[in-house]
């Protein structure tokens, strides 16, 4: 059980899943939990200020085995992962990752995975939150196609922040900084005398840098949390998670938060991830129609006036002179750019500079679109 307040406990059955480094994380000071994926994601460990700064100036290590691996293997794994992702596989070379929106036939996004060109050649997608396994099997056997789907029970520790790889170095891997962005290599850690196989990959859903460690024997998760707590110390490693206010300030997606379920990956701003004359693909048709007609909305940069806001909990309207534009998804107070900001998903013809409200809990708010990225004049 977790109390989730006083009053209040929330049961963790066979519905909702206990990640492999729950108990770490617990006896680490973990204060706050969502789902994801139907198991428990770490939010919080109690001062989100300090959470950020250990982010984005020391190092972090997040629990995010909820960011679970689907594995695709056989004879005609290929032709089934590039029927169901929107960009061209090969560019996945072995040992290597890339971002691989999924539609489906009318163009909606389905999940933003990346897909893990797996050491031993198979193809696993590191999915957000949506039961896509179920997607991708109902392919498989719509197609006949000779391959095999599951979820593994593999977990994923990250590793993140601008002193990242002083901890890497510290687990034994000094090669850690020859590796390209999002590739991976096999690895193996002693751990009282055991050795424990895993994979590295320089990844993470932040803008600080750092790795992942995708580990196949649960069991083990634990101890190799402990590990990598051990190896941290001197650089003030600590816990942290996925962390709202930075990933809003860097324009890093969240599937359903920004998008809801109903948006498609170019009004979302992820053209250039897109193979669209590239090789075939389920929804490729319905892309290129919006491609060539325009989106009818943008995905869009927002400041909101007023005091610090916490991290927005639900999209609410966005209104211009009495009419509702579109939504703001996401929000944040933002240390970096010293103001609220967040993402907003209005109708294409929406202009920045923009100004309207917005109806926060703590009340109603000034609020103006602005570009993408932020920067330093987006205040202005």
């Amino acid at each position: 059980m977790i109390r989730s307040d006083p009053e209040l406990l929330a049961a963790v059955g066979p519905r909702v899943r206990k990640s492999p480094f729950f108990d770490a994380t617990v006896r680490a000071g973990l204060s706050a939990v969502s789902t994801y994926n139907h198991m428990w994601l770490p939010m919080s460990y109690g001062d989100p200020a300090s959470e950020y700064e250990r982010l984005t100036t020391g190092v972090s290590m997040w629990d995010v085995a909820a960011q679970r691996h689907i594995e695709v293997s056989g004879p005609d794994a290929d032709a089934l992962v590039q029927l169901v992702t929107a960009v061209d596989i090969t560019r996945a070379e072995p040992r290597h990752a890339i971002y691989a929106p999924m539609v489906d036939p009318t163009g909606t996004l389905l999940n933003d995975p990346v897909l893990l060109h797996w050491p031993d050649d198979t193809w696993r997608f590191s999915i957000a939150d949506s039961d896509v396994r179920l997607w991708i099997d109902a392919i498989r056997h719509g197609r006949e196609l000779d391959t095999g789907v599951r979820e593994l029970d593999t977990a994923t520790l990250a590793i993140q922040g601008p002193r990242s790889t002083d901890v890497l170095g510290g687990l034994g891997f000094d090669w850690f900084c020859d590796l390209e962005p999002s590739e991976m290599r096999r690895a193996s850690l002693d751990i009282d005398g055991d050795t424990v196989d895993l994979v590295v990959s320089r990844s993470g859903w932040s803008n600080q840098g750092g790795a992942e460690l995708f580990i196949d024997d649960p069991s083990q998760c634990e101890s190799i949390w402990e590990r990598v707590a051990a190896a941290g110390a001197s650089y003030d490693i600590g816990p942290g998670a996925p962390n709202a206010t930075e990933r809003i300030e860097n324009v890093l997606l969240s599937y359903g938060t920004d998008t809801g379920y109903q948006a498609d990956p170019i009004e979302l701003g992820l053209a250039d991830h897109l193979d669209l004359d590239g090789p075939e693909f389920i929804g490729r048709s319905a892309l290129r129609r919006i491609r060539d007609d325009g989106p009818r909305r943008r995905l869009t940069g927002a400041v909101i006036d007023g005091a610090d806001i916490d991290v927005l909990a639900h999209p609410v309207p966005f209104v211009v002179d009495g009419t509702e534009i579109g939504q703001l998804r996401a929000a944040t107070h933002s240390p970096r750019f010293d103001r609220n900001i967040g993402l907003a998903l209005v109708g294409a013809d929406a202009v920045s500079g923009a100004t309207g409200r917005v109806d926060l809990p703590d009340g109603e708010r000034g609020a103006r679109l602005v570009g993408l990225p932020f920067d330093d004049s987006s205040g202005d």
